[in-house]
């Protein structure tokens, strides 16, 4: 129980680090340093037409990047076994989606970053199977799908419909890791069957 305790714990820092972390990404975009900027805010500034950026930004591998895939994954941790319920064989996939994106994102430049989407999808579905956690899993898969639409959908002219996606998607992301965080963290609700 200990031990479980710990991970809620790490998971919540790693939430909350990882919305600080997309709320630069907003200042990045704004006021212009590249290395604020996740590929999702890139995303958003290709399709907005601002912040100087372009396709061939995402081409850049940055730390910021590799930064947000580990927090993620970090988070996904907290909730070990799972949400409710242990569910293990489906946690191990949500926590090593985002893992398996750096490896891939490493080898081609480009690709794994959605790894971040994919893994967030998963675990809201099984937050959506939990009375008490089903509207963070709203939340949670309201944004995965937002933002994978975004990210499939952006080609490089300025697109405002993608662009508006791309930022309702963000700041519910950005929303989730929130609430994510201070649910973690909160711990007469560690008790009670909300978050495992």
């Amino acid at each position: 129980m200990r031990a479980r305790g710990r991970l809620k714990q790490i998971g919540g820092i790693a939430a909350l680090t990882a919305a600080g972390v997309l709320l630069a990404g907003i200042v990045g975009i704004a006021a212009g340093p590249s290395g604020l900027r996740p590929w999702l805010a890139v995303l958003f500034g290709i399709d907005a037409g601002m912040g100087g950026v372009s396709m061939e930004s995402l081409r850049a591998i940055l730390p910021v990047d590799i930064m947000l895939l580990v927090l993620t994954a970090t988070t996904f941790v907290g909730f070990w076994p799972g949400p409710g319920m242990p569910r293990r064989s489906w946690m191990a996939l949500a926590i090593v989606l985002p893992v398996a994106g750096i490896a891939v994102l490493a080898a081609t430049g480009l690709a794994g970053r959605s790894g971040l989407m994919g893994g967030l999808l998963v675990l809201s579905c099984l937050m959506l199977a939990e009375a008490a956690s089903r509207s963070l899993g709203y939340v949670g898969l309201a944004a995965s799908l937002l933002l994978l639409i975004g990210d499939f959908t952006t080609t490089g002219p300025q697109l405002w419909p993608v662009a508006v996606i791309v930022a309702v998607g963000y700041v519910l992301l950005i929303a989730w890791f929130l609430l994510i965080g201070m649910r973690l963290l909160t711990p007469h609700r560690q008790g009670r069957r909300l978050d495992g």
